[in-house]
């Protein structure tokens, strides 16, 4: 995938975490997405595997980018 910024090939990898990794507008105490209207899950939580998301970096530009159409970039609905 190239950068839409600056358009260099990005790497791709994952980000994980413990818990659900969500999008929200903004932070909140209670993190979980159900808790917040129009927050969108990118990886549910599994107690064994934690949660993680397929991601693209750019270290040029500093940026992460995450595909979530379709819940494909969610490790734990494949």
């Amino acid at each position: 995938m190239n950068c839409p910024y600056c358009g260099i090939e990005m790497e791709k990898g994952v980000i994980e975490n413990q818990h659900e990794i969500n999008w929200k507008s903004k932070r909140h105490i209670f993190g979980n997405a159900e808790f917040h209207e129009g927050s969108v899950v990118l990886s549910e939580r599994s107690f064994i595997k934690g949660s993680a998301v397929a991601a693209y970096l750019c270290r040029s530009c500093e940026k992460v980018i995450i595909d979530y159409k379709d819940g494909k970039s969610d490790f734990n609905r494949k």
